[in-house]
């Protein structure tokens, strides 16, 4: 009876899976090696503060923590570093290397303070429990406005359980909104020290309204920062702009194009309306700087950090009625607010915006006195350095 030889596609096939199996392994040791040497230098390094979870490469959260690191007089870490996420993604620390991180003992006397993310927050715990000093802040839990008024995905719910269970046991807890300290007292029972979310007012006086004036080809529009996300609510702003065909607008977003406010949002975005995405917030500084008036259409916000800029620029701002929009603006005293949802009133109030000539001016001054970082900043370090 002959041996039949194997087909040589069937060799070559084989041959493949041996080496992307040896190859995946290599580059997992690869990965695990050089987690492992940052964890070294770390606990090598003189920081006085670790700041994390450092996931969010954009967003209210992320301009959040590095702005701490940018103004406070301490030297500060966030985690995981710039430098890494560079070469790593979420899911590699959270499900691959999570039990290095966790076996990982800072210096003693350093600082930890957690924002948002659950596996963090647990570290820090741990972490509490050999004797570390831990902060953490309170950020926007998620509402079912962000899942459209449906049932909210279960990474939602654990982010809000993790921050209702676990956070409340960190040694300072902050808020970073009046409205938020009197919410998570009333529904959680959970004791917050107010610290605002702050503003990056260096940030913004950057801002060149003729850098963008060049991009666009004209200036004294109105604009709206969004995202694609229904907290956001970008179908408003659109349908303002439907309702005034005489003015411009800009939208920036990621993720937003005509197509996906159409097919997500049910709106055609009129001729008068320019969407963009892919804008830093850097060069969003230069747009803020060349428009007449910001309006945010947002549905749920902590204290966010879009309005705060808009007043940084001395621009007249349009918000929701949502709690975070309107502490913002002092309830109008700095601002215009519109009922959510109504087009008609969200028009009058941009319209009427646009003939003020005062209010930006007064808006600056409540933001350099209340949530510039540089003023910010210096309570934070009081509060990492115990007093």
């Amino acid at each position: 009876m002959r041996t039949r030889l194997p087909k040589w596609s069937s060799i070559i096939f084989r041959f493949k899976q041996f080496y992307l199996q040896k190859s995946n392994k290599f580059n997992l040791w690869k990965k695990k090696r050089r987690i492992e040497n940052w964890l070294g230098e770390l606990g090598n390094s003189n920081t006085k503060v670790f700041i994390g979870a450092n996931f969010a490469l954009k967003g209210g959260v992320r301009n959040h923590i590095v702005a701490i690191k940018k103004y406070s007089s301490l030297k500060i870490d966030l985690i995981p570093s710039d430098q890494m996420m560079e070469r790593f993604n979420a899911w590699d620390f959270e499900k691959r290397f999570k039990d290095l991180f966790f076996k990982f003992k800072p210096k003693h006397g350093t600082v930890l303070h957690s924002h948002v993310y659950p596996w963090y927050i647990e570290w820090c715990r741990l972490k509490q429990t050999q004797g570390f000093y831990w902060v953490h802040t309170y950020h926007l839990p998620y509402f079912p406005e962000h899942a459209n008024n449906e049932a909210m995905k279960k990474w939602q719910d654990d982010y809000n359980k993790a921050l209702e269970n676990e956070a409340k046991h960190a040694d300072v807890k902050l808020s970073v909104a009046k409205w938020q300290r009197e919410f998570l007292k009333k529904n959680n029972n959970i004791d917050t020290i107010y610290l605002p979310n702050g503003v990056d007012v260096e940030l913004c006086d950057e801002g060149n309204d003729q850098i963008a004036f060049k991009k666009l080809g004209f200036k004294d529009y109105i604009l709206n920062v969004s995202r694609h996300d229904p907290v956001k609510n970008p179908g408003e702003f659109v349908k303002l702009a439907i309702s005034l065909p005489e003015y411009r607008f800009v939208m920036i977003g990621h993720g937003l194009s005509d197509e996906l406010l159409k097919e997500e949002y049910q709106v055609d975005v009129p001729n008068n309306l320019l969407v963009m995405d892919g804008v830093s917030q850097k060069d969003i500084q230069h747009y803020i700087a060349a428009c007449s008036v910001l309006v945010s259409t947002a549905k749920r916000e902590g204290l966010p950090t879009l309005v705060l800029e808009g007043m940084a620029h001395s621009k007249p701002v349009v918000v929701s009625n949502e709690p975070g929009s309107m502490e913002a603006i002092d309830h109008g005293n700095y601002g215009y607010y519109y009922e959510l949802g109504d087009i008609q009133d969200l028009k009058n109030k941009t319209l009427e915006s646009l003939k003020d000539e005062e209010i930006g001016l007064e808006a600056r001054k409540r933001v350099l006195e209340e949530y510039d970082w540089r003023v910010v900043s210096k309570k934070l370090d009081n509060i990492y350095n115990g007093n």
